[in-house]
């Protein structure tokens, strides 16, 4: 299996821990490996990696930090192989500071991730709403969000994809953006305004800011509704009992984002609850690299077929 290139970044998130990234990431990375993809799986919770426990892995030789610090030469280095396909990187070594790098490693870090050659780059991110993590999953070429039908799971996912959209468009003129060199002061400046003002009455509808920005700088108009409009990150329901509560919840998830944030939500499908499944992760073995059917296994290709399409 080779490429010829960096191939599609995606970057797992939810801002809950519990709700079951680390064992899609494993068995989504798996199911790529035996549909013949050349696939990376990225630990960047760097503040309490197990990824590669999922993996059946107890120890790493090598971990994320040995790039940063510059004990190996490339991200390469420290990729390792797994008996069940993917290639894994792990995440920090879970020392104190870990978690908090700077800025400036997490460009370097982010343009290494860009830079492997791969087909599928997988991003297991760690389940909070801090600037980095925020920053991996804007990075990628497709995000998605995980959620459970529990209240505070699904409205945990809806303030993790907030937030995001928020950081995209305060860091639009950021030191790493594409946007970079055409920087607007003016619209700049309006944009962290609206965001970062504490007066309710303000208006923290991104509506609201599109409203500004036609009134303000109405020559930027149409770019940031663009920048918004292509703002479309995706929603996996986890151990989910019924499909119809799976469903339920997403209209309601993507009926507050396009109030609220102007956003129009992919959805890519629910995994089930299974007894097996959860036993898996005790074992240490991926689900689906012994079980290629049931319930669980086909709503991942069910998914995996979404995630090619888009």
């Amino acid at each position: 299996m080779t490429t010829k290139g960096p191939g599609k970044i995606i970057a797992v998130g939810g801002a809950k821990g519990g709700i079951g990234k680390s064992l899609f990431v494993a068995n989504l990375g798996v199911l790529l490996s035996q549909l013949g993809k050349k696939t990376v799986l990225v630990d960047l919770d760097l503040g309490a990696s197990n990824l590669h426990l999922y993996m059946g892995t107890w120890s790493l030789p090598h971990c994320i930090n040995d790039f940063l610090n510059k004990s190996v030469a490339s991200m390469e280095d420290i990729m390792i192989p797994t008996k069940y396909g993917p290639w894994l990187i792990g995440g920090g070594s879970s020392k104190l500071g870990d978690a908090n790098i700077h800025f400036s490693r997490k460009v370097k870090l982010l343009r290494a991730l860009n830079a492997l050659d791969a087909d599928y780059v997988i991003m297991d991110l760690g389940g909070d709403t801090t600037y980095n993590i925020l920053d991996f999953f804007l990075s990628a070429d497709q995000g998605i969000v995980l959620t459970t039908c529990e209240p505070a799971s699904y409205m945990d996912a809806y303030g993790f994809i907030k937030l995001s959209l928020q950081r995209k468009l305060s860091r639009l003129y950021g030191a790493e953006s594409e946007h970079y060199n055409s920087r607007d002061p003016q619209l700049e400046h309006l944009i962290k305004d609206h965001l970062f003002c504490s007066d309710r009455a303000h208006g923290h509808r991104i509506s609201d800011l599109l409203k500004r920005v036609e009134n303000e700088c109405p020559a930027h108009g149409p770019f940031i509704k663009k920048i918004v409009g292509n703002f479309r990150p995706a929603t996996i329901v986890t151990m989910s009992r019924t499909q119809e509560q799976a469903d339920e919840l997403i209209t309601r998830l993507k009926n507050v984002s396009r109030k609220i944030l102007s956003i129009d939500l992919n959805y890519f499908g629910c995994l089930p609850f299974e007894e097996k499944v959860q036993q898996s992760t005790v074992n240490l073995v991926p689900y689906v690299s012994n079980i290629s059917t049931g319930s669980f296994a086909r709503a991942l290709r069910r998914i995996t077929l979404k995630m090619e399409m888009v």
